[in-house]
């Protein structure tokens, strides 16, 4: 799961959010909330959440990125939050989760969960707009997880593949 620290009217939380696949698990103050990808086009999103009583409730959300910040509209609320990356001491990544810059197709998954990488090696092969883009490892390091498989619609910043640094 990636740490993300979130901003909602000047209030600052933590919480934790992975995906897999289509599913997207956020946990905040030990509670889990998962929420399913209905559509999604040009960085518009709408996801369906399963309430606790089994009424289901959609949201509308739309995100803009910038580097690890991100700004969030869902049903009209802006939320602004920034993923936390935990340094070691020697400031290599401890955690490393990967992403589409722009929303894709997962062409080609290079690696597996175990596999060690050095820098600049090819993890996975994304499609969009008529183009391959390669997701390289920044570091060498141990893939600890892959978050998607080939034919895998992906929007831009959630985490594909995730590699742990080698300690130098």
């Amino acid at each position: 799961m990636s740490k993300l620290k979130v901003q909602v009217g000047g209030e600052t939380m933590e919480l934790e959010a992975a995906r897999q696949g289509d599913v997207l698990h956020i946990v905040r103050d030990g509670v889990e909330t998962t929420l399913h990808l209905v559509t999604q086009q040009d960085g518009a999103f709408l996801l369906e959440e399963v309430l606790p009583d089994g009424q289901r409730r959609r949201l509308r959300m739309f995100a803009h990125l910038d580097g690890d910040k991100r700004q969030v509209w869902v049903n009209g609320r802006t939320f602004t939050y920034e993923r936390v990356r935990e340094r070691s001491s020697g400031g290599a990544a401890q955690d490393g989760a990967l992403t589409a810059a722009i929303p894709a197709v997962v062409s080609q998954v290079l690696v597996q969960v175990g596999d060690v990488v050095g820098e600049g090696d090819k993890l996975l092969l994304l499609e969009s707009m008529k183009m391959v883009i390669p997701i390289q490892a920044p570091y060498a390091g141990t893939v600890t997880a892959v978050h998607c498989t080939a034919g895998d619609s992906v929007p831009a910043g959630v985490a594909l593949v995730e590699v742990v640094a080698t300690a130098v």
